[in-house]
């Protein structure tokens, strides 16, 4: 018997035509880029499609929800004026140099290579793949030939890459210099942690106003050798600036973890920098902190919650048995999700993302626990409650 013929699917709703709308922009803040929505926003690609731009409105920047539409119009026109100025920077950058053509698209390639934090060596594996489907490509072009010809002189070898890298991001420092010294006053944030290789780490970001903008960049990460003191943190701030040319006499305010070593009334950070400075500072506490430390001493009448899905997501996900045999479970009800988000009390704000994941996944979790066989009274308390 000859198999029935493929349905054809009827594009008679405009939703199904992915086409991009040149509405998308001023409502969802939305530009075309290689027959792709990117929000400008967030720089993510969205399908043309109006229901996925609007869901990923929605659901990603739904902070938004709250604003009047005229300052979610004036939001997004200035994100559009901010995203022209970068390329425009970029191209001015690149432009007056022989070959302008390859320099930008070489340039281009390596963004995308350090934006995604992938090995500069990818910048060959790119131009193969993109001779190995030129010739089906642009098949019925004329100028197929010159194309492709095109692609084989674009120079993007690891040594490219990465001058190219250096030279992109000794431009942003720059321009990040230019801005902090055409500016009347700026406000910086200091944070101090550990990495996984047990060294020292100080962020310093910058806060000021380039026109009718407000930007937040970050200056450097930089290494303490030895300790984390007040007076070694000063040290390195004031030596970073000193390096990058920063009058430090426009700094009016200071953001800290209020740490001990940060706000000490004699040998904190925030005292001695002001000594240097030359003027009193005005300092704040770090928002983030302050929503952890209410985390931790306000949601105590959540531990209990807590702690039975933490022991729950364990059981899961920290198995290699049952982490396949849920995971299985879940693409068998064709859900949109994999697996389980683990816990880390470290990182305080995934709490968030672990319970939202477990509530969405209810049911798999219910019908997961109830078909194994609990050996030991602790399961039997977390199907209670599950349900």
């Amino acid at each position: 018997m000859s198999r029935p013929p493929a349905k054809k699917r009827c594009h008679t709703n405009e939703e199904d035509i992915r086409e991009f709308k040149e509405y998308w922009t001023e409502k969802f803040g939305m530009i075309k880029k290689d027959n792709k929505a990117l929000c400008i926003l967030c720089s993510e690609s969205v399908v043309c499609r109006t229901s996925s731009v609007k869901r990923h409105f929605e659901t990603v920047h739904k902070n938004l929800s709250n604003v009047t539409e005229q300052e979610r119009r004036e939001l997004i026109s200035r994100e559009m004026i901010k995203t022209k100025k970068q390329s425009d920077v970029l191209m001015k950058f690149i432009s007056g140099r022989p070959s302008s053509n390859l320099v930008a698209a070489g340039f281009e390639v390596s963004k995308v290579i350090a934006q995604h934090g992938k090995p500069l060596s990818d910048g060959e594996y790119i131009k193969e793949a993109w001779l190995e489907c030129a010739p089906f490509l642009f098949d019925n072009l004329s100028e197929k030939d010159k194309i492709i010809q095109r692609i084989k002189d674009l120079s993007v070898s690891r040594k490219t890459v990465k001058d190219r890298i250096l030279k992109m991001e000794m431009n942003t420092t720059d321009q990040l210099t230019k801005d902090l010294a055409s500016c009347k006053f700026f406000s910086i944030c200091v944070d101090e942690s550990t990495d996984i290789t047990s060294s020292a780490r100080l962020a310093i970001f910058s806060r000021f106003c380039r026109d009718d903008e407000v930007c937040e960049e970050m200056i450097n990460p930089v290494t303490l050798p030895e300790r984390t003191t007040g007076a070694d943190i000063c040290k390195a701030v004031v030596n970073e600036l000193s390096i990058r040319q920063i009058d430090i006499s426009k700094v009016v305010s200071v953001t800290t973890d209020g740490a001990p070593s940060m706000i000490g009334k004699e040998a904190g950070f925030v005292n001695l920098f002001a000594k240097h400075v030359g003027h009193p500072l005005i300092g704040f506490h770090c928002i983030i902190h302050e929503e952890a430390l209410c985390a931790k001493a306000g949601l105590r009448e959540l531990q209990e919650v807590m702690q039975t899905v933490t022991k729950v997501v364990n059981y899961i996900s920290a198995r290699a048995l049952n982490k396949r045999q849920f995971r299985n479970l879940l693409n068998e009800v064709d859900s949109v999700y994999k697996g389980l988000t683990m816990y880390n009390n470290v990182r305080w704000l995934s709490r968030g993302f672990v319970l939202k994941r477990f509530v969405e996944c209810m049911d798999e979790i219910n019908l997961f626990l109830i078909n194994q066989q609990m050996s030991y009274k602790e399961m039997s308390d977390i199907v209670w409650f599950v349900n």
